[in-house]
């Protein structure tokens, strides 16, 4: 494998799939380029196979982000806090956050099919723009503005208190 074409292929689909689910730029570089190295190192395995590269990219990058994940919560946090801090928070808890889901659920379910495709494909697949219009058989315009069209929209819809009843 040409692993010089691979990276430059590939990089920023990899990267930007990792930075969609770690929110941290740094972290996402970082996971970026294990990725690689661990392709590169483990070549040996796949190499016989029909395995798409992007696939194992995606593969790879998603354990890796999941082995961070565990080892941060295995490390204990301590911090002082005040008394009267302790018991007041701002995190939600189990059934707010049901709550939440259900309702970008709910969200989702208004919007019209290809815009809920593309949002499964680019958001919650972490596929490309050019990825998600050739899956679609759309153009990369198309896919751009339905995609900011129903981010508005699911915003707009979360943002309203009324659409709560109307289920």
């Amino acid at each position: 494998m040409n692993w010089e074409t691979i990276w430059r292929e590939h990089w920023k689909e990899i990267y930007l799939y990792i930075y969609y689910r770690t929110n941290n730029k740094e972290e996402a570089e970082d996971i970026t380029q294990e990725t690689f190295m661990k392709a590169i190192r483990s070549e040996h395995r796949y190499k016989d196979q029909d395995v798409t590269v992007i696939a194992l990219l995606k593969t790879i990058a998603r354990n890796l982000m999941i082995d961070r994940w565990r080892n941060k919560q295995k490390r204990p946090i301590t911090t002082q806090m005040e008394p009267h801090i302790m018991f007041e928070s701002d995190e939600k808890g189990p059934e707010e956050l049901i709550s939440d889901k259900d309702e970008v659920r709910y969200a989702l379910s208004l919007l019209n099919e290809d815009q809920q495709q593309i949002i499964k494909y680019r958001i919650l697949q972490g596929y490309s723009i050019k990825k998600t219009a050739e899956l679609l058989g759309k153009t990369e315009s198309y896919i751009k503005v339905n995609q900011f069209r129903a981010i508005e929209f699911i915003r707009n819809q979360l943002k309203n208190d009324d659409w709560r009843y109307c289920k």
